[in-house]
């Protein structure tokens, strides 16, 4: 039982034992080398194993620049799932009240980027909503909602990557920018 817990699965061969340590080995080596928090190293691992995502398929911390008129601000995405050079899905990584971020992975998915990233999920890695970002409909709940790789692929096949309509941006980019001052706030205060 102790092996299952350390790599994953309990191993049926010494060379198989020998094989599984080594990609955890390869594995901490990565998380060491990202800045995260616990619940996004949860996710990352999750997402890699049992979901069967590759480390290239992840971008982690990644930051967009939000124009406004008279300003612009940064607004990091915790991971961002891509498949096929594709970004199919952001995951918010929060300590709690996963629905009070809801709104924020809406508009971050709809404005960040050239195209609308079609869903957005929301986790504290024990629970998981799953957001299509278009119309803002719970799409699923649960981790195991999660899509795994293979499921992602199937969804690519299915998703349209359309532009959020132009005079609807600038309202989502200031929510954005509403919950970036807040947060501004809170970490002034802290």
């Amino acid at each position: 039982m102790s092996n299952y817990i350390t790599l994953g699965k309990a191993p049926e061969s010494p060379e198989e034992r020998a094989l599984l340590l080594a990609k955890k080995v390869q594995m901490e080596e990565y998380m060491a080398g990202l800045q995260l928090t616990q619940v996004q190293k949860r996710m990352v691992e999750f997402l890699i194993s049992p979901k069967g995502y590759a480390e290239d398929d992840l971008e982690i911390n990644q930051d967009f620049t939000i124009e406004l008129p008279g300003c612009s601000f940064v607004v990091r995405v915790d991971i961002i799932v891509k498949i096929e050079g594709k970004r199919l899905f952001t995951v918010k990584c929060v300590m709690s009240s996963m629905e009070s971020w809801e709104r924020h992975s809406v508009a971050l998915g709809r404005v960040a980027y050239v195209y609308q990233i079609p869903y957005a999920v929301i986790t504290d890695s024990e629970d998981a909503r799953m957001i299509a970002t278009a119309d803002g409909a719970l799409v699923s709940q649960g981790l195991d909602a999660i899509p795994s790789r293979q499921e992602a692929e199937r969804l690519l096949a299915e998703t349209s990557f359309d532009t959020f309509p132009s005079e609807r941006v600038e309202k989502e980019k200031r929510i954005l920018y509403a919950f970036e001052a807040v947060k501004c706030q809170n970490k002034a205060k802290g």
